[in-house]
Protein backbone atom coordinates (compact mmCIF):
# COMPACT_ATOMS: atom_id res chain seq x y z
CA UNK A 1 0.00 0.00 0.00
CA UNK A 2 1.51 3.41 -1.08
CA UNK A 3 1.29 6.42 1.03
CA UNK A 4 -0.14 9.56 -0.26
CA UNK A 5 2.94 10.80 -1.89
CA UNK A 6 4.01 8.05 -3.82
CA UNK A 7 0.34 7.13 -4.68
CA UNK A 8 0.33 10.82 -6.04
CA UNK A 9 3.26 10.39 -8.30
CA UNK A 10 1.77 6.93 -9.63
CA UNK A 11 -1.52 8.21 -10.40
CA UNK A 12 0.11 10.98 -12.01
CA UNK A 13 2.38 8.90 -14.46
CA UNK A 14 -0.63 6.65 -15.40
CA UNK A 15 -3.07 9.71 -16.06
CA UNK A 16 -0.59 10.91 -18.63
CA UNK A 17 -0.09 7.10 -20.07
CA UNK A 18 -3.32 6.89 -20.48
CA UNK A 19 -4.41 10.29 -22.00
CA UNK A 20 -1.64 9.41 -24.73
CA UNK A 21 -3.15 5.72 -25.23
CA UNK A 22 -6.14 7.40 -25.67
CA UNK A 23 -4.97 9.87 -28.22
CA UNK A 24 -5.38 13.11 -26.41
CA UNK A 25 -1.70 13.51 -26.13
CA UNK A 26 -2.23 17.30 -26.43
CA UNK A 27 -3.78 17.49 -22.77
CA UNK A 28 -1.44 17.98 -19.99
CA UNK A 29 -1.59 17.19 -16.13
CA UNK A 30 -0.58 19.54 -14.48
CA UNK A 31 -0.14 19.44 -10.18
CA UNK A 32 -0.64 22.15 -7.61
CA UNK A 33 -1.85 22.98 -4.07
CA UNK A 34 -5.46 24.29 -3.99
CA UNK A 35 -7.38 25.80 -1.13
CA UNK A 36 -10.76 24.40 -0.37
CA UNK A 37 -13.33 25.61 2.25
CA UNK A 38 -14.06 23.53 4.98
CA UNK A 39 -10.57 20.98 3.08
CA UNK A 40 -8.03 23.65 3.26
CA UNK A 41 -4.70 22.67 1.32
CA UNK A 42 -5.36 19.68 -0.92
CA UNK A 43 -3.31 18.13 -3.91
CA UNK A 44 -4.26 19.19 -7.09
CA UNK A 45 -4.18 17.52 -10.85
CA UNK A 46 -5.29 19.75 -13.43
CA UNK A 47 -5.85 18.81 -16.69
CA UNK A 48 -5.15 21.88 -19.23
CA UNK A 49 -5.91 21.81 -23.35
CA UNK A 50 -4.37 24.23 -25.15
CA UNK A 51 -6.93 26.69 -26.42
CA UNK A 52 -9.24 26.14 -23.57
CA UNK A 53 -10.17 27.95 -20.81
CA UNK A 54 -11.39 25.05 -18.73
CA UNK A 55 -9.03 23.01 -16.86
CA UNK A 56 -10.91 20.47 -14.67
CA UNK A 57 -9.29 19.71 -11.44
CA UNK A 58 -9.29 16.64 -9.23
CA UNK A 59 -8.28 16.02 -5.83
CA UNK A 60 -5.47 13.28 -4.69
CA UNK A 61 -6.91 12.92 -1.26
CA UNK A 62 -10.22 11.69 -3.00
CA UNK A 63 -8.89 9.49 -5.57
CA UNK A 64 -6.36 8.33 -2.05
CA UNK A 65 -9.33 6.77 -0.25
CA UNK A 66 -11.06 4.96 -2.65
CA UNK A 67 -7.21 3.61 -3.58
CA UNK A 68 -7.28 2.29 0.16
CA UNK A 69 -10.41 1.21 0.05
CA UNK A 70 -9.47 -1.09 -3.11
CA UNK A 71 -9.89 0.59 -6.22
CA UNK A 72 -6.75 -0.01 -8.42
CA UNK A 73 -4.94 3.21 -9.37
CA UNK A 74 -5.16 2.32 -12.86
CA UNK A 75 -8.95 2.17 -12.73
CA UNK A 76 -8.62 5.43 -11.27
CA UNK A 77 -6.64 7.14 -13.78
CA UNK A 78 -9.10 6.00 -16.43
CA UNK A 79 -12.02 7.58 -14.18
CA UNK A 80 -10.19 10.66 -13.64
CA UNK A 81 -9.02 11.28 -17.74
CA UNK A 82 -12.73 9.76 -18.65
CA UNK A 83 -14.41 12.24 -16.75
CA UNK A 84 -11.82 15.44 -17.72
CA UNK A 85 -11.92 14.45 -21.45
CA UNK A 86 -15.72 14.56 -20.93
CA UNK A 87 -15.42 18.03 -19.39
CA UNK A 88 -13.70 19.72 -21.56
CA UNK A 89 -16.62 18.44 -24.60
CA UNK A 90 -18.78 20.54 -22.54
CA UNK A 91 -16.15 23.70 -22.26
CA UNK A 92 -17.46 26.12 -24.59
CA UNK A 93 -21.20 25.69 -22.66
CA UNK A 94 -19.77 26.20 -19.83
CA UNK A 95 -17.80 29.40 -20.29
CA UNK A 96 -21.07 31.02 -22.02
CA UNK A 97 -23.25 30.08 -19.14
CA UNK A 98 -20.08 31.59 -16.43
CA UNK A 99 -20.18 34.80 -18.55
CA UNK A 100 -23.72 35.35 -18.86
CA UNK A 101 -24.10 34.66 -15.07
CA UNK A 102 -21.31 36.95 -14.26
CA UNK A 103 -23.31 40.37 -15.06
CA UNK A 104 -26.64 39.18 -13.37
CA UNK A 105 -26.89 40.34 -9.67
CA UNK A 106 -29.85 37.92 -9.68
CA UNK A 107 -27.47 35.02 -9.61
CA UNK A 108 -25.97 36.24 -6.62
CA UNK A 109 -26.23 34.11 -3.00
CA UNK A 110 -24.67 33.58 0.25
CA UNK A 111 -23.15 30.52 1.99
CA UNK A 112 -22.09 30.21 5.21
CA UNK A 113 -18.57 29.33 6.53
CA UNK A 114 -17.08 28.88 9.96
CA UNK A 115 -14.10 31.21 9.87
CA UNK A 116 -11.77 29.62 12.02
CA UNK A 117 -11.76 26.25 9.95
CA UNK A 118 -11.36 28.33 6.36
CA UNK A 119 -8.86 31.18 7.50
CA UNK A 120 -6.17 30.63 4.84
CA UNK A 121 -8.94 29.98 2.27
CA UNK A 122 -10.98 33.28 3.12
CA UNK A 123 -7.61 35.47 2.11
CA UNK A 124 -8.77 38.13 -1.11
CA UNK A 125 -12.72 36.90 -0.47
CA UNK A 126 -15.50 39.65 1.04
CA UNK A 127 -16.42 38.30 3.84
CA UNK A 128 -20.00 39.29 6.04
CA UNK A 129 -19.13 38.74 9.93
CA UNK A 130 -22.29 37.04 11.29
CA UNK A 131 -20.52 36.94 15.00
CA UNK A 132 -19.68 33.51 16.67
CA UNK A 133 -17.00 32.83 13.88
CA UNK A 134 -19.67 32.65 11.26
CA UNK A 135 -19.26 34.32 7.88
CA UNK A 136 -20.94 34.53 4.74
CA UNK A 137 -19.52 34.90 1.57
CA UNK A 138 -20.82 35.93 -1.25
CA UNK A 139 -21.03 33.13 -5.03
CA UNK A 140 -22.31 33.98 -8.61
CA UNK A 141 -24.31 30.06 -8.91
CA UNK A 142 -26.82 28.51 -10.76
CA UNK A 143 -27.95 24.95 -9.54
CA UNK A 144 -25.25 23.17 -8.16
CA UNK A 145 -22.63 25.63 -9.80
CA UNK A 146 -21.28 27.90 -7.74
CA UNK A 147 -17.89 30.63 -8.28
CA UNK A 148 -17.04 32.37 -5.20
CA UNK A 149 -16.68 36.30 -5.45
CA UNK A 150 -13.47 37.63 -4.66
CA UNK A 151 -12.00 40.57 -4.00
CA UNK A 152 -11.21 41.20 -7.98
CA UNK A 153 -14.22 39.65 -9.11
CA UNK A 154 -16.22 42.18 -6.81
CA UNK A 155 -14.77 44.73 -8.95
CA UNK A 156 -16.65 43.85 -11.63
CA UNK A 157 -20.00 44.34 -10.30
CA UNK A 158 -19.13 48.19 -9.21
CA UNK A 159 -20.92 47.19 -6.04
CA UNK A 160 -19.83 47.56 -2.46
CA UNK A 161 -19.11 44.95 0.02
CA UNK A 162 -22.48 46.01 1.42
CA UNK A 163 -24.35 46.05 -1.39
CA UNK A 164 -22.95 43.22 -3.15
CA UNK A 165 -23.86 40.68 0.36
CA UNK A 166 -27.21 42.82 0.72
CA UNK A 167 -28.26 41.06 -3.08
CA UNK A 168 -26.82 38.38 -2.12
CA UNK A 169 -28.62 37.31 1.07
CA UNK A 170 -32.17 39.11 -0.32
CA UNK A 171 -31.62 36.46 -3.44
CA UNK A 172 -30.84 33.41 -1.20
CA UNK A 173 -33.75 33.78 0.95
CA UNK A 174 -36.43 34.47 -1.44
CA UNK A 175 -35.02 31.38 -3.66
CA UNK A 176 -33.84 29.07 -0.94
CA UNK A 177 -36.37 30.12 2.03
CA UNK A 178 -35.67 28.91 5.65
CA UNK A 179 -37.27 25.39 6.71
CA UNK A 180 -37.76 24.52 10.13
CA UNK A 181 -39.20 20.74 10.73
CA UNK A 182 -39.97 18.56 13.55
CA UNK A 183 -36.71 16.71 13.76
CA UNK A 184 -38.22 12.91 14.66
CA UNK A 185 -40.50 13.63 11.59
CA UNK A 186 -38.37 14.46 9.05
CA UNK A 187 -36.16 11.21 10.10
CA UNK A 188 -39.13 9.01 9.57
CA UNK A 189 -40.23 10.62 6.63
CA UNK A 190 -38.87 13.08 3.45
CA UNK A 191 -37.98 15.71 4.53
CA UNK A 192 -39.43 17.08 1.62
CA UNK A 193 -42.90 16.68 2.49
CA UNK A 194 -42.65 17.32 6.52
CA UNK A 195 -44.35 20.24 7.41
CA UNK A 196 -42.43 23.57 7.43
CA UNK A 197 -43.01 25.14 10.65
CA UNK A 198 -42.09 28.59 9.53
CA UNK A 199 -44.90 28.33 6.86
CA UNK A 200 -47.11 29.69 7.85
CA UNK A 201 -45.95 31.98 10.52
CA UNK A 202 -47.41 30.54 14.18
CA UNK A 203 -46.74 32.30 17.63
CA UNK A 204 -45.58 28.80 19.36
CA UNK A 205 -44.95 25.09 17.92
CA UNK A 206 -47.57 22.83 17.18
CA UNK A 207 -48.67 20.39 19.69
CA UNK A 208 -46.60 17.26 19.89
CA UNK A 209 -43.50 18.80 17.76
CA UNK A 210 -40.20 19.16 19.43
CA UNK A 211 -38.31 18.79 21.53
CA UNK A 212 -35.84 18.94 18.97
CA UNK A 213 -35.76 20.75 15.47
CA UNK A 214 -33.89 21.14 12.16
CA UNK A 215 -33.09 24.06 10.27
CA UNK A 216 -31.67 23.98 7.05
CA UNK A 217 -33.20 25.95 3.59
CA UNK A 218 -35.27 24.29 0.48
CA UNK A 219 -32.84 22.49 -0.97
CA UNK A 220 -31.47 20.89 2.29
CA UNK A 221 -27.96 22.28 0.82
CA UNK A 222 -25.82 24.46 2.54
CA UNK A 223 -28.58 25.39 4.51
CA UNK A 224 -27.31 25.97 8.13
CA UNK A 225 -27.12 30.28 7.04
CA UNK A 226 -30.69 30.01 6.79
CA UNK A 227 -30.71 30.82 10.63
CA UNK A 228 -28.94 34.19 9.74
CA UNK A 229 -31.38 35.07 7.26
CA UNK A 230 -33.15 38.64 8.55
CA UNK A 231 -35.83 38.24 10.78
CA UNK A 232 -35.24 34.04 10.64
CA UNK A 233 -33.84 33.80 14.37
CA UNK A 234 -36.76 36.38 15.92
CA UNK A 235 -39.30 33.79 13.99
CA UNK A 236 -37.84 30.71 15.74
CA UNK A 237 -37.59 33.00 19.15
CA UNK A 238 -41.52 32.90 18.55
CA UNK A 239 -42.08 29.44 18.16
CA UNK A 240 -39.44 27.97 20.85
CA UNK A 241 -38.34 30.84 23.34
CA UNK A 242 -34.41 30.29 24.02
CA UNK A 243 -33.12 27.78 22.25
CA UNK A 244 -29.62 25.87 21.50
CA UNK A 245 -27.94 25.73 18.84
CA UNK A 246 -26.15 22.26 17.40
CA UNK A 247 -24.47 22.68 14.53
CA UNK A 248 -25.21 19.54 12.80
CA UNK A 249 -23.36 20.09 9.56
CA UNK A 250 -23.15 22.73 7.33
CA UNK A 251 -26.34 21.79 5.73
CA UNK A 252 -28.19 22.44 8.78
CA UNK A 253 -28.49 22.93 12.51
CA UNK A 254 -30.74 21.43 14.94
CA UNK A 255 -32.61 23.20 17.33
CA UNK A 256 -33.47 22.11 20.92
CA UNK A 257 -35.58 24.53 23.53
CA UNK A 258 -33.41 25.18 26.44
CA UNK A 259 -35.78 23.92 29.18
CA UNK A 260 -34.71 20.34 30.86
CA UNK A 261 -31.48 20.43 28.35
CA UNK A 262 -27.78 19.61 29.69
CA UNK A 263 -25.14 22.12 27.45
CA UNK A 264 -22.49 19.70 28.34
CA UNK A 265 -24.38 16.67 26.99
CA UNK A 266 -25.34 18.53 23.71
CA UNK A 267 -21.32 19.85 23.41
CA UNK A 268 -20.70 16.01 23.89
CA UNK A 269 -22.68 15.22 21.15
CA UNK A 270 -21.86 18.08 19.00
CA UNK A 271 -18.23 17.01 18.98
CA UNK A 272 -19.16 13.09 18.69
CA UNK A 273 -21.23 13.33 15.84
CA UNK A 274 -18.41 15.45 13.95
CA UNK A 275 -16.01 12.72 14.51
CA UNK A 276 -17.99 9.53 13.61
CA UNK A 277 -20.55 10.92 11.38
CA UNK A 278 -20.27 13.92 9.58
CA UNK A 279 -17.92 14.27 6.73
CA UNK A 280 -14.79 16.40 7.23
CA UNK A 281 -15.76 18.76 4.69
CA UNK A 282 -19.49 19.33 6.08
CA UNK A 283 -18.45 19.75 9.88
CA UNK A 284 -19.44 23.68 10.78
CA UNK A 285 -17.94 23.83 13.85
CA UNK A 286 -17.31 21.97 17.40
CA UNK A 287 -19.22 24.48 19.64
CA UNK A 288 -22.34 24.72 21.43
CA UNK A 289 -24.52 27.55 20.73
CA UNK A 290 -27.84 29.39 22.52
CA UNK A 291 -30.35 31.92 21.42
CA UNK A 292 -31.83 34.06 24.25
CA UNK A 293 -34.07 36.39 23.66
CA UNK A 294 -33.23 36.63 20.36
CA UNK A 295 -29.30 36.95 20.81
CA UNK A 296 -27.02 34.23 19.43
CA UNK A 297 -24.07 33.45 21.96
CA UNK A 298 -21.44 30.74 21.96
CA UNK A 299 -21.64 28.59 24.69
CA UNK A 300 -18.50 28.84 26.91
CA UNK A 301 -19.43 27.21 30.58
CA UNK A 302 -17.98 30.23 32.08
CA UNK A 303 -19.91 32.43 30.24
CA UNK A 304 -20.96 33.46 26.89
CA UNK A 305 -18.78 34.68 24.22
CA UNK A 306 -19.55 36.96 22.21
CA UNK A 307 -22.71 38.07 20.69
CA UNK A 308 -23.67 37.68 16.96
CA UNK A 309 -23.66 41.16 14.93
CA UNK A 310 -26.65 42.86 14.87
CA UNK A 311 -26.11 43.38 10.91
CA UNK A 312 -28.42 39.89 9.92
CA UNK A 313 -29.71 39.07 13.07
Amino acid sequence: MLDLIGFKEEFVSQCRSTLYESGEDDMKVEERKVNKAQRGVLNGVLFRKEGLECAPTFYIEDFYKAYRDGTSITDLSHEAVDTAIRSMGMAGFLARDSFEMLGDPGKLRVRMLNRGRNKEYLKGIPCLELGCGFVFIAEIGSGEYGAVITDALLKEYEMTVDELFDTAISNTAERFPAVLQDLGESVISDPGECRNLLDPETETAPAGAGPAFVLTNSRFFWGAGALFYPGVISRISKLLGDFYVLPSSVHEFILIAVEDQDPQQLADLVRSANRSVVKDSEVLSDDLYICESGRLNRVSFGGVIPECSAHVC
